[in-house]
């Protein structure tokens, strides 16, 4: 009886095997020779001793692959630049080491992390100098500036795929191997006005040391806008209100405070409430010289026990409920309470007429303590009016 085709084969396996082979050729670039990740090897010269974001490129990876080719080199070509390699480039080539990785060290350690059987390679085997050259690839490699970098982010969240459905923040975040922080900040300075817009680009330059800093008056006038600054503030103002800030009727401080309001609320600060504004940032005033000055107490100023002295017990108060009062030491009134040793060159009178008021119980011994027989006698005659 003759066989049946399929018979005894693994079909589920065999689909998955040519859907896995499908995948791969989809994460790499077609018409490039490839690799496996094991058969390269990093550059021992690598100027970058700590790879960065890892985790995220491989992601990317996982989901979109390799766009760019890494850059190699023969191993006996690096050993000829680079002899005091040679024994370990020799060895690494005997486990079956194919190439030296030139350009492209982050997106190998990826490569690896992800899982992928191939990775597109460029091979170059007449390279002036390998230092040099890697310094080149490095500057020359000019990132997209943070308005750029918000178009960028904004188009692709306004694609749609072959289900109709757009991607949000975060699943472009997880794409592209950046923080949701990070897509959100960028969009968000779409809405800035064009000279706001500016002034993050100049604060981008300039901190990639692009911006030429000439002294003249236009560079003195010059504003510059950090991202974080742009994207939570100002991005939040109405048009007007941002226009108001660049002519100088906002300030940055009030920015912020008007930023918070809904978009409907927004408005810029009245005179009245500038005045407010201006009474509280006053500087304090000096009020030393203005308030009254106290009197000399005539008691003498109370002895400070000495550290070594014993501590003195206690006299058990009563209520007026004729209770026994239990509080501890530490909340007992302040007849009861010991005063706290303090250096001997601080030991002057304490200035009298300051009474902080909890209860009248309270006053009446805090006036006790103040004022001496003759002093009370004469305020319950005051009292008595």
């Amino acid at each position: 009886m003759p066989q049946k085709p399929g018979l005894k084969r693994d079909l589920s396996a065999e689909r998955a095997a040519r859907k896995a082979a499908t995948q791969q050729a989809r994460l790499v670039p077609q018409g490039l020779p490839t690799v496996r990740p094991d058969q390269l090897m990093p550059s021992p010269e690598n100027g970058r001793k700590k790879l960065l974001k890892i985790d995220e490129l491989a992601e990317t990876l996982r989901t979109d692959g390799m766009n760019t080719a890494m850059t190699v080199i023969p191993p006996d070509v690096y050993v000829e630049i680079y002899p005091q390699h040679k024994e370990a480039v020799d060895a690494q080539v005997a486990e079956g080491i194919l190439f030296v990785v030139h350009h492209g060290h982050r997106r190998l350690a990826a490569a690896v992390k992800a899982g992928l059987a191939e990775v597109p390679i460029l091979v170059r085997r007449e390279v002036p100098s390998l230092r040099i050259a890697a310094i080149q690839e490095n500057l020359q490699r000019m990132a997209l500036n943070p308005i750029e970098e918000a178009r960028e982010f904004q188009e692709a969240l306004d694609e749609r795929d072959g289900d109709a459905r757009q991607l949000s923040q975060r699943e472009l975040a997880k794409r592209v191997g950046c923080s949701q922080t990070y897509v959100s900040h960028r969009v968000a300075l779409l809405r800035l006005v064009p000279a706001l817009q500016q002034a993050t680009i100049d604060h981008w330059l300039k901190e990639q040391q692009l911006l030429e800093a000439e002294e003249d008056e236009t560079s003195s006038s010059r504003i510059l806008l950090p991202v974080r600054e742009a994207a939570t503030v100002f991005a939040r103002l109405r048009p007007d209100l941002q226009e108001a800030f660049l002519r100088g009727e906002l300030t940055s401080a009030q920015a912020a405070s008007v930023s918070k309001l809904p978009t409907e609320q927004q408005a810029l600060p009245t005179a009245e409430e500038l005045d407010d504004c201006g009474a509280i940032n006053e500087p304090p005033t000096d009020t030393a010289t203005s308030l009254p000055v106290p009197r000399p107490s005539e008691s003498p100023a109370p002895s400070v026990p000495s550290p070594s002295a014993p501590a003195q017990p206690a006299t058990p108060l009563t209520r007026p409920d004729g209770a026994a009062d239990k509080r501890p030491a530490d909340r007992a009134p302040a007849t009861q309470r010991q005063p706290a040793a303090t250096p001997v060159a601080t030991q002057q009178a304490e200035p009298r007429g300051v009474i902080v008021v909890r209860s009248i119980e309270d006053l009446a011994l805090n006036i006790a303590e103040l004022l001496d027989p003759e002093e009370i006698e004469a305020l319950r005659d005051l009292l008595a009016l």
